[in-house]
């Protein structure tokens, strides 16, 4: 499972950062150790230790689906009963084909000429953000592609394409919004996507993106979309996903427990994980590394928890896409081409009585320099189908963009 990653020691054993992050790094460090001798034994006191395992043990389980239209009664692209039974019990649907692959191939020109456009500017971050992933390599469709489907017509129109839509519907109900869209490509020689799983995208936030308004699994608040605009193997990097993975949420319960309690989780080990803990948290670019930093830490923590687990490899050509719960533990292999650049579109949908960005105004992406701030306030999410306002939500609607 996770033969084809290399690990965070290595990584780092080839990774240099400057003097002085590095100072920072080991001042921090001797400043988390003096305050384990103090406060540990406070803490152990008032039984306010760090359990990097608490409530890992309260399994998700199922989920029902939300939505009722069915192909045997609305025929088109709705799901079938069988289908939908499918989809509950492996959280995945597809591949199915949305684009003729010329037009995908179009759809993939058309991305790389407006990402080497730079988007005419329409980009979610700042200066600071985009300098920071110039200097790290990282300056990539994955990033500045953040929320360019509501901007362009031509990326707006597949991510409420019927094919899309339709099933999307069966699944979570009849109003629907595309919060987010996102881009992701894989070079040759980029390295793999590793192990993840996220259900209300916290990520590096403080509170989640997304809340409901009514008691709802984690595994049906959002949906992913993931549509091929190249073909996609295991040679270009092709997405890996545990089946029915959603059941069992230890993964992103032990990265909420961090998050929750940093301080205490890095009074808990030692000196050299702490080190190799700051470095990662805080010069990585993206979350990815962040996920491989717990994933190592609870594999010798719980050894059995990926034992007996089916992994799929998604092979898909240019213009199929998979419906996908992000729950559903994930990741990609390498791109191990000479010369192929995998690229995909992603959407993530969710109902339209769930609020989206409603604690934090401000959300904040990893990079090498740290995690910097980036305004989500302005970035509108795409209406899908049904009625994209509810009277219980605020959220910000995109209009038709006019290019």
């Amino acid at each position: 499972m996770t033969d084809c990653y290399e690990n965070l020691d290595s990584y780092w054993t080839k990774t240099k950062l400057s003097t002085t992050q590095n100072i920072k790094i080991h001042c921090t460090a001797i400043i988390i150790t003096v305050l384990k001798l103090i406060l540990k034994p406070i803490r152990i006191l008032f039984n306010k230790s760090f359990d990097l395992l608490a409530n890992t043990n309260d399994y998700l389980g199922d989920f029902e689906a939300l939505g009722s239209k069915r192909k045997e009664e609305f025929g088109e692209n709705y799901l079938t009963e069988s289908e939908i039974q499918q989809f509950l019990k492996s959280g995945i649907h597809g591949p199915f084909r949305v684009l003729a692959t010329d037009d995908a191939e179009d759809l993939a020109n058309d991305s790389d000429t407006l990402f080497h456009d730079n988007f005419h500017k329409t980009t979610a971050f700042g200066d600071d953000i985009l300098n920071s992933l110039k200097v790290s390599g990282n300056y990539s469709i994955n990033y500045l592609g953040f929320f360019q489907g509501s901007k362009y017509r031509k990326i707006w129109d597949v991510l409420v394409h019927p094919k899309i839509a339709q099933p999307l519907q069966s699944i979570l109900g009849d109003d629907l919004l595309c919060w987010r869209s996102q881009f992701f490509e894989k070079k040759p020689k980029q390295e793999g996507t590793f192990w993840h799983q996220t259900g209300t995208f916290r990520e590096s936030d403080t509170k989640p993106k997304l809340e409901p308004t009514t008691p709802t699994h984690p595994a049906i608040v959002q949906l992913s979309v993931w549509i091929a605009l190249r073909d996609t193997n295991k040679e270009t990097g092709c997405l890996r996903m545990i089946e029915g993975s959603f059941k069992d949420g230890r993964l992103e319960r032990i990265v909420t427990n961090i998050q929750n309690d940093l301080l205490g989780y890095l009074m808990s080990i030692s000196y050299s994980e702490i080190i190799k803990s700051l470095k990662t948290i805080w010069y990585t670019t993206g979350n990815f590394k962040k996920a491989q930093l717990v994933f190592e830490k609870i594999k010798k923590e719980v050894p059995s928890l990926f034992d007996h687990v089916t992994v799929r490899d998604l092979e898909m050509k240019a213009g199929e896409a998979i419906i996908f719960t992000s729950l559903n533990t994930h990741a990609s292999y390498a791109n191990t081409s000479k010369n192929k650049v995998r690229l995909a579109l992603a959407g993530r949908y969710t109902r339209s009585d769930v609020h989206i960005f409603k604690h934090e105004a401000i959300s904040k992406l990893p990079t090498k320099k740290g995690n910097l701030p980036y305004s989500v306030t302005k970035e509108p999410s795409i209406p899908v189908c049904g009625n994209p306002k509810h009277p219980k939500t605020n959220n910000n609607i995109a209009e038709y963009p006019a290019k």
